[in-house]
């Protein structure tokens, strides 16, 4: 049965988060007690001063006491919530003080992706080609590691969250906004945008994952081995092919010119099971097979026949089984 309470509540999982805890019980018990004091009023009004056969029902115009008692109690919650959020809030908002290693985030419909700093600690982010690590969808962090979050959107409007870390925050075209995240125990955390940005919304998922510091540098070196093979010169010209083909203007590859929404996403294609849910596994064999006739492979298929000769099939197969 999944939990009732909101991720923040039932499982912190960082400082951010067990901020928000106490602001939470504290709104949640005096919404408790004006629900209890409204209704308890209107039904004890209603039963004790209801007509009935003998008994004529009362009416009141006016009682100053009451209304002083309505208005001051009230306004005295507002700025008592107003004050202990403001508080909070000084606190989420320091995202410098503390902060170990900053990360670039980039949203986009609909998708988020990370650029690591090129290093961190003595573990090198950089890549073949010299840039830094990026990657889509998946924030990987060291455990106990205050991290400074900057943040841009390349379209419209949208807003990162990790519930169990706690702490939310628009991500907005045109200017950079910040968060900060921390994971004080080793785990994957799942989070999302939280502002409509079109119809893609629902899919715009994301996950934090938290290293134990001692493993940090070995999923790092792993990280950037992964990216260093769509770059290997080896495969260079199988990616120089695929995007002079029409095949960017259907498939989706993140983090490249290749954007299309038409057929299936091939950024992790590599690692994938199948291919078409017909062959099996993903190597450059049976990607060039698919590549080369796929209306044979799998009669039926929307993906047309782009009369490719073999080494080119060939080469663009070598890159895309190197993306995972």
């Amino acid at each position: 049965m999944p939990p009732v309470l909101p991720p923040w509540v039932s499982d912190p999982a960082g400082p951010a988060a067990r901020e928000i805890v106490p602001v939470y019980w504290i709104m949640f018990a005096a919404a408790v007690v004006v629900l209890v004091i409204v209704y308890g009023a209107i039904f004890y009004a209603g039963i004790k001063y209801r007509e009935r056969p003998g008994v004529e029902a009362k009416q009141f115009h006016g009682h100053n006491l009451l209304e002083l008692l309505w208005t001051v109690i009230p306004t005295i919650m507002v700025i008592s919530f107003s004050i202990l959020s403001f508080q909070k809030l000084l606190i989420l908002n320091d995202v410098d003080t503390g902060a170990d290693m900053t990360i670039k985030v980039t949203a986009r419909q609909w998708s988020f992706t990370f650029e690591y700093p090129k290093e961190y600690k003595g573990v090198s982010f950089v890549l073949r080609d010299q840039s830094a690590l990026k990657i889509g969808e998946e924030l990987h962090i060291p455990v106990g590691t205050k991290v400074k979050l900057e943040m841009r959107a390349n379209d419209v409007i949208h807003s990162f969250s990790i519930p169990n870390l706690g702490g939310k925050m628009d991500v907005i075209p045109g200017r950079p906004t910040y968060l900060a995240i921390q994971a004080d125990r080793a785990g994957t955390f799942k989070g999302q945008c939280f502002e409509f940005c079109g119809d893609g919304h629902a899919d715009m998922l994301l996950r934090v994952v938290a290293h134990p510091t001692s493993e940090y540098a070995a999923w790092a070196k792993t990280a950037v081995d992964a990216a260093n093979l769509p770059l290997d010169p080896a495969t260079a010209r199988g990616r120089e092919l695929y995007m002079a083909q029409a095949c960017v203007g259907c498939h989706l590859i993140r983090n490249t010119p290749s954007n299309g929404r038409v057929g299936p996403e091939l950024t992790k294609i590599g690692s994938k099971a199948n291919i078409a849910g017909v062959l099996s596994p993903v190597n450059v064999d049976n990607l060039t097979r698919w590549i080369m006739d796929p209306g044979v492979v799998k009669p039926g298929t929307a993906m047309p026949d782009l009369n490719l000769d073999e080494p080119t099939a060939r080469a663009i197969a070598q890159w895309l089984s190197t993306l995972r």
